[in-house]
């Protein structure tokens, strides 16, 4: 995914930080925010093998598994004091994909193996999330998050050079997250945060799967109001 889509989000948010009024109070309670890094799922070419064989009958061999990709997330958040706060956003957590060629497969199967098989599988969606902070310092503190993220996922296998879609699915679902996280605020109004968040579950239902993990790291920006 282009970075371009989260870099014009964070610099706007900086951008308005530096533009806000003096008389703004640095100890406000509303804030705005955008991270960006990346998302990583919790999968091996392994797990994509097992899948074709129990699911179609096939035997899937020299799979490789691109689980790495750019995410990103804006969100708005309440300071209720400095221990805990309360957010709500929105996240994109990016693609995974794969490539395999199927070598065995039952009789009749259109085409004959072997074939090759790519597929794809994205994530996002909003999310809500309780923070308790532990101040370190003035301007910096630790915080852990746990939360809901109402996923929209869709998963889509084709078969290169025919054209063919071999399958298309979406699942909504709501399931957890978490994650720990660093806040600086550098500025009155302005600070930066670290976070490592996991989301749970992602696509659970999709073929009748138990659904994945996805990680994802990031930084970004915050402005207070």
């Amino acid at each position: 995914m282009s970075t371009n889509r989260f870099l014009s989000p964070l610099t706007c948010l900086l951008v308005v930080g530096t533009l806000l009024p003096l008389t703004v109070s640095a100890q406000s309670s509303w804030y705005v925010g955008g991270n960006a890094g990346q998302s990583a799922i919790n999968a091996s070419t392994s797990d994509i093998e097992s899948g074709f064989l129990l699911d179609d009958g096939f035997t899937a061999s020299g799979t490789t598994l691109d689980k790495k990709d750019t995410a990103w997330k804006l969100y708005a958040g309440y300071r209720f004091n400095r221990f805990l706060a309360a957010e709500a956003g929105y996240a994109d957590l990016g693609k995974a994909s794969f490539s395999t060629t199927i070598v065995g497969a039952p009789p009749g199967t259109t085409p004959a193996p072997p074939f090759p098989i790519s597929g794809t599988a994205t994530a996002r969606g909003a999310f809500l999330s309780a923070l308790a902070h532990w101040p370190v310092t003035q301007d910096l503190s630790l915080f852990v998050k746990a939360g809901a993220f109402r996923s929209d996922a869709k998963f889509t296998e084709v078969i290169p050079g025919t054209g063919i879609t071999r399958v298309s699915r979406t699942e909504r679902r709501t399931d957890g997250n978490y994650g720990i996280g660093l806040q600086w605020a550098f500025s009155g109004r302005v600070g930066a945060r670290l976070e490592l968040e996991r989301f749970k579950n992602i696509g659970r239902g999709i073929g009748g799967r138990e659904g994945r993990d996805v990680d994802f790291a990031s930084a970004g920006l915050m402005v207070q109001f």
